[in-house]
């Protein structure tokens, strides 16, 4: 049986990923629309590691690292992309 604080943490990471995916819909901006691809990677990560703390699983540890590097080379990325834009 899952505790109590598990249910509470997906629904709340829940409502955050939803507040996001408007975000990333309405964004008006690229920069707006990049940021909130980066927030959502990092409740997914939250999700994964509340997963991993649930079920006590070390492989999980390793998802959350190649999501991290995920996120951090694609937010690199929009970076320069949107850097060399302004030049």
């Amino acid at each position: 049986m899952t505790p109590l604080f598990v249910w509470v943490a997906l629904a709340l990471l829940s409502v955050a990923a939803v507040l996001v995916l408007v975000r990333l819909v309405r964004g008006p901006t690229t920069l707006d629309r990049a940021a909130a691809v980066d927030v959502f990677v990092a409740v997914l990560l939250c999700g994964a590691a509340v997963a991993a703390a649930s079920q006590g699983s070390a492989v999980l540890v390793a998802v959350l690292l190649v999501l991290s590097l995920l996120g951090f080379a694609g937010s690199v990325a929009v970076a320069r992309f949107v850097g060399r834009d302004d030049r």
